[in-house]
């Protein structure tokens, strides 16, 4: 038996599998997901991935689709002399063209295009005339020189561009820099005696395509001593087959008086969503840089720089609410900013749509309350004050996923037939049937098929918000000709208590007077429709017209009018097998506590909560692992149950091989998969 066990042992160790062991197919297409850098960087593993690098149709999906264009025009050489790694390699850096005046790249981590107009392609009025104009050479542009303007009273500049760009949303900058840039003794230094003019009237930028695409916008030239890139305008290419025409211009012609000390060095086109990026990161010749020196003070407020249009169109592109906490940290023209542009309500609309019908109700009727502010303060700047905190936390507060098991505990039901096996909280169960035990709420049979019965519920947040209430009626399989214990009609209450107290739980679940007692106790703020319910025995979904902001966390449903009668007592009964609640309710770290019986609510944080339930949750092992085994073992279940291809089982049962050994219990962690 040693024998077979040994030579077991040495069959398993020929089939060791590694890195080397993945096909280069496979490789290749793990790389079409990855961005240029990250393939450059995985090339470096071994000679298998370095191979699976260089496959044309990786590069391929890098390349923009005028590719063939560009390395035509531009490069001067045949697509197919180049192979498409060598293609995205050489358009990546900047290409000169039209005499040296323009220039042309590939931004190496997205691979979309960009380009840049110098100075010298710009009809400039009254460039020729050295008592307005010189041309000035700076290490500070992309081209060399600049156009500097000393004096003027006629100030007009004007571009165009024939090209042809990929589809896509393109924006054009002008990048303009007050004063005279020099360096003297190793330093940078700025000449801003004949900055003059330009705070007198604003400056007209202009933006058309032969596509009828047209844009205008007016600005101070502002912040002497910075380069300062000026938004011309958007426009949006769909046909990259013919070339795309456009046309910008900036001017300031009112003659009644002069205009001096101002640097023209370029006009950018950046995709849309390209080009703040490059404003942050310095190009090799400071194309992207929007101020000089390391400290924070010498540089001019990034807002102002851009103006209200664009600073809001950048931070609308922002999906994590903490992001927009961050911005407001950064100064306070940044916090107000964010507040008077309400930026914290439209990013908590665009995280959850369903919040948008109870908008009027959270503003109008002060209904979430920050308690920061004072009550008798309603002028403008606090009611912006309290939307912006309001959102805030709602913003971060809610849960990002929907839910549903918004439901956390059982409170009451109007009346219960045999307590407790047909007790209430048996409708928490998603089957009807618990070994081999029928699962299921029953009312008290009536002789009257017109009264209703309500069932008492407590959610697991006090403030969540309900979008749809999910009730299957019971049909008794154990009884002649299977009956459906079903009512006609459903409606839905939600509120809070009137006095704020710990609730109790249900003890005598079938006396009609402690139901009397418990709903005295509650407010109801919300009243749905009636839903007619179908004689079906499945779980019926009921959608809310609008999402309901539920605060207080109660919910009550109310059955109305009986169906079914019992053939051995001949009374009409309503049986409920399970109910469900699908919303988005509080996070653990996030609660409310209710100001009185008026419903209004004041927001509340506690960062406690999450610590103690993450300590509780995530206790640390005897051999030292923490809960990351488990989380390892969660997402092989996942894998597995997706179903794995031949190279993916390879590299699965390598990582599986080489955890062995985890802890025994690491498998009854794991959870079932989501669908």
């Amino acid at each position: 038996m040693g024998a077979g066990v040994s030579g077991l042992a040495a069959a398993d160790s020929q089939f060791k599998t590694g890195l080397n062991d993945v096909p280069e197919g496979c490789i290749s297409s793990i790389y079409m997901y990855l961005d240029p850098p990250e393939i450059c960087k995985l090339a470096r593993l071994n000679k298998a991935f370095r191979r699976a690098s260089l496959a044309d149709f990786v590069w391929e999906t890098k390349l923009p689709s005028n590719y063939r264009y560009l390395v035509k025009e531009v490069l001067g050489r045949s697509p197919e002399s180049l192979s498409k790694k060598e293609t995205f390699a050489r358009l990546c850096r900047p290409i000169r063209f039209c005499g040296g005046t323009k220039e042309v790249w590939l931004d190496k981590n997205s691979g979309k295009l960009c380009l840049s107009v110098s100075a010298k392609a710009l009809k400039i009025t009254g460039i020729d005339d050295r008592r307005y104009w010189n041309q000035i050479p700076t290490e500070e542009s992309r081209f060399e020189t600049v156009a500097y303007l000393q004096q003027i009273w006629w100030f007009e500049v004007v571009g165009e561009l024939e090209f042809e760009f990929p589809p896509g949303s393109y924006s054009v900058f002008f990048r303009l820099h007050l004063g005279k840039p020099s360096r003297r003794f190793g330093r940078r230094v700025c000449n801003v005696d004949q900055v003059h003019g330009w705070n007198m009237k604003p400056v007209r930028f202009q933006l058309s395509t032969s596509t009828g695409q047209k844009s205008s916008s007016e600005c101070c030239l502002y912040e002497p001593g910075n380069w300062v890139h000026y938004h011309a305008g958007d426009f949006v290419v769909d046909d990259s087959v013919s070339p795309t025409k456009i046309k910008f211009s900036m001017m300031q012609i009112d003659c009644t008086h002069t205009k001096g000390g101002l640097c023209v060095d370029s006009v950018l086109i950046y995709p849309t969503c390209l080009w703040i990026y490059r404003l942050f990161h310095r190009e090799k010749k400071g194309v992207g840089e929007l101020c000089k020196g390391s400290k924070m003070d010498d540089c001019s407020d990034f807002i102002q720089l851009l103006g209200p249009d664009v600073s809001m169109k950048i931070l609308m592109n922002l999906v994590n609410p903490c992001d927009l906490v961050r911005v407001c940290l950064v100064s306070s023209s940044w916090r107000r900013f964010v507040i008077e542009t309400g930026l914290f309500k439209q990013l908590c609309l665009k995280l959850f749509p369903e919040i948008s019908g109870v908008t009027h109700t959270i503003e109008a009727d002060n209904l979430i309350y920050p308690v920061e502010l004072e009550e008798h303060d309603h002028s403008a700047s606090e009611c912006h004050r309290k939307n912006h905190r309001v959102y805030a936390f709602l913003s971060r507060a809610l849960n990002p996923f929907i839910r549903k098991d918004c439901i956390s505990e059982v409170i009451v039901a109007s009346s219960t037939d045999n307590y407790p096996e047909e007790s209430i909280h048996n409708t928490l169960e998603p089957l009807d049937r618990i070994e081999h035990r029928a699962s299921y709420w029953s009312s008290k049979g009536q002789s009257d098929p017109s009264i209703p019965e309500t069932l008492l519920y407590k959610l697991m947040a006090k403030m969540c918000l309900v979008t749809e209430i999910h009730v299957q009626p019971f049909q008794a399989y154990f009884q002649y000709g299977f009956p459906l214990y079903s009512s006609k009609a459903v409606r839905f209450r939600m509120g809070h208590l009137k006095v704020p107290e710990e609730l109790q739980s249900e003890t005598a679940d079938g006396s009609t007077s402690d139901h009397k007692l418990a709903d005295n106790k509650f407010i109801w703020t919300y009243v749905s429709p009636e839903f007619p319910m179908a004689q079906e025995n499945c779980l019926q979904k009921f959608k809310l017209p609008e999402p309901v902001l539920c605060i207080g966390g109660i919910l009550q449903i109310e059955l109305l009018g009986r169906l079914q009668r019992q053939e051995m007592d001949g009374l009409f009964y309503i049986c409920i097998s399970h109910v469900q609640v699908v919303g988005r309710p509080l996070l653990p770290r996030f609660d409310i506590e209710m100001l009185g019986s008026t419903g209004r609510c004041a927001l509340k944080y506690l960062p406690e909560t999450e610590k103690c339930m993450l300590s509780s949750t995530s206790p640390v092992r005897e051999n030292g692992s923490s809960s990351s085994s488990s989380r390892f073992r969660t997402f092989t279940a996942r894998l597995i149950q997706r179903g794995t291809r031949g190279w993916e089982q390879v590299i699965l049962n390598a990582l599986l091989h080489s955890r062995a050994g985890g802890g025994a219990n690491d498998a009854d962690d794991v959870p079932p998969a989501s669908p």
